[in-house]
């Protein structure tokens, strides 16, 4: 089973009408105050948690299998099969083509071929799985973020890093103005009493379309599931905030994803089951 797209074509391109791409970036402090530019104790910077939606639906529990052929066959003892007269008026249909069709069909396999290589730069691995964007920047591995720049709003700082790392064929869509998580990490200076650092903020983001193209040809960049971006981010708080977002992000997403929502739907029918498990024994009592 397939999922549906998560947003329609009308949401793919409004991330990317936004002010030129920057090549440099300044940090505004005491030293430049004079230029006009207010001051700030704090090092602001933006990125993303781009997230790769699930493409198809994950294998069911057995207990969800049961129940699904426990309701086709409820519902099947109700049909009644319409005259050949009415849906096939003309003769049009070959009954033996279109068995041997049904037979000789066999679905996509889940584990593709990037799965057997463990091609993490690839968008077609992991298919059952929600995939999260990771760059490596100073040797470490860490969530696509940037400095901030007086005038910008942080969701614009967060897009343009984003196409300052990647070419323009890559579309994605940032849900909301407000960033989904941050971080702060203090440091002191020399010749200042109070402390001083950086302030990360991050912004929930959904990859819609296109291939992922370094600009400079060098950055190193992985599409991880949840496990492995946990191993990956050496940074301890940047790793303790990915793991509360993204556990906070799984009942939403079920919902906002396309699909089944799985999580809701398997809660509604398991209660369902067992609730209806006498009318297998007593098929009168149901009706």
């Amino acid at each position: 089973k397939v999922a549906m797209p998560p947003f329609g074509p009308f949401l793919r391109r409004s991330s990317r009408r936004i002010v030129a791409r920057r090549t440099t970036a300044r940090f505004f402090s005491e030293d430049n105050a004079e230029e006009g530019v207010p001051a700030y104790p704090w090092k602001i910077r933006a990125g993303m948690i781009l997230e790769r939606v699930p493409t198809v639906m994950p294998p069911l529990e057995p207990w969800e299998a049961e129940y699904h052929e426990w309701k086709e066959m409820r519902q099947n003892r109700r049909l009644r099969e319409l005259p050949r007269a009415i849906w096939d008026p003309y003769n049009e249909h070959d009954d033996v083509k279109d068995q041997q069709a049904l037979d000789e069909y066999k679905p996509a396999p889940i584990v593709t071929e990037d799965d057997e290589q463990n091609n993490t730069r690839s968008l077609n691995r992991r298919l059952c799985e929600h995939l999260y964007l990771i760059v490596q920047q100073d040797g470490a591995w860490k969530l696509p973020v940037g400095d901030w720049q007086f005038g910008e709003s942080l969701r614009q700082t967060a897009n343009i890093q984003l196409l300052n790392i990647f070419s323009d064929d890559l579309d994605h869509y940032i849900l909301g103005n407000a960033p989904i998580g941050h971080t702060e990490h203090a440091e002191a200076v020399e010749g200042r009493s109070e402390l001083y650092g950086k302030r990360s903020f991050y912004f929930h983001t959904l990859y819609c379309s296109g291939e992922l193209e370094v600009v400079d040809g060098k950055t190193e960049f992985m599409w991880a599931t949840k496990e492995e971006l946990l191993e990956r981010i050496s940074d301890e708080k940047e790793a303790a905030m990915c793991d509360e977002i993204l556990a906070s992000l799984k009942p939403l997403n079920q919902w906002i994803y396309g699909g089944e929502p799985q999580e809701c739907a398997r809660a509604v029918s398991e209660r369902t089951f067992k609730k209806k498990q006498a009318v297998d024994a007593s098929p009168e009592a149901a009706e």
